[in-house]
């Protein structure tokens, strides 16, 4: 249940509205923005990335904590959506009738960009040089979900703070993850070969 009445942003909506629209074009996007948009639809982009980067068995803990990092972004999002409940964009609009499917969860902040942000920091903490290539991606995709009038641009900047919060926090939650596992490994009985009942 919302914690604020659709009303509360109508303001705040209008001034976001005209500082997009005076500065950003307004037709359908180029079409590799929209290509980046849709395959980051369910984290799916960065999933896969992280399941290249677990090829290589140096960098499968770089991937895992990428995933941990994204899918943490993930949670805490859906909740602060649900809580704020900011309506979006209207659908209408030409440039987000570009997209596909239409994103019917309230606006704020933004999925898409804290995700990304997420396991761009979190790779980037352990591979900087990876982190720089990815960075440009989730920067492309944080302009594109402001670009395609899915999001008022303080929804991608929510979303990108708390997605770099996640990402810091990621490798915490990865090293407890891992020592639940060390201990529930620990605590299982040994099992001893049992005596031959052949004399």
């Amino acid at each position: 249940m919302p914690i604020f009445a659709p009303e509360t942003f109508d303001d705040l909506n209008r001034r976001e509205s005209a500082l997009v629209e005076r500065y950003l074009p307004a037709g359908p996007p180029p079409a590799p923005l929209l290509v980046v948009n849709v395959a980051a639809n369910g984290s799916r982009l960065w999933f896969g990335i992280a399941a290249l980067l677990a090829l290589r068995p140096a960098l499968r803990r770089t991937a895992a904590e990428g995933v941990v990092a994204a899918l943490l972004a993930a949670g805490v999002t859906q909740v602060v959506n649900r809580l704020v409940g900011r309506p979006r964009p209207a659908a209408g609009h030409p440039a987000r009738r570009a997209l596909p499917h239409q994103p019917v969860t309230p606006a704020f902040p933004s999925s898409h960009t804290a995700v990304a942000a997420a396991f761009s920091t979190a790779v980037a903490r352990h591979e900087p040089g990876l982190g720089a290539v990815l960075t440009p991606l989730a920067l492309t995709l944080a302009y594109g979900r402001v670009r395609l009038r899915a999001h008022w641009p303080t929804d991608v900047l929510g979303g990108a703070a708390l997605g770099i919060v996640a990402g810091r926090s990621a490798q915490r939650v990865a090293s407890a993850r891992d020592a639940v596992r060390r201990t529930a490994r620990s605590s299982q009985p040994i099992r001893r070969p049992g005596r031959s009942s052949v004399r």
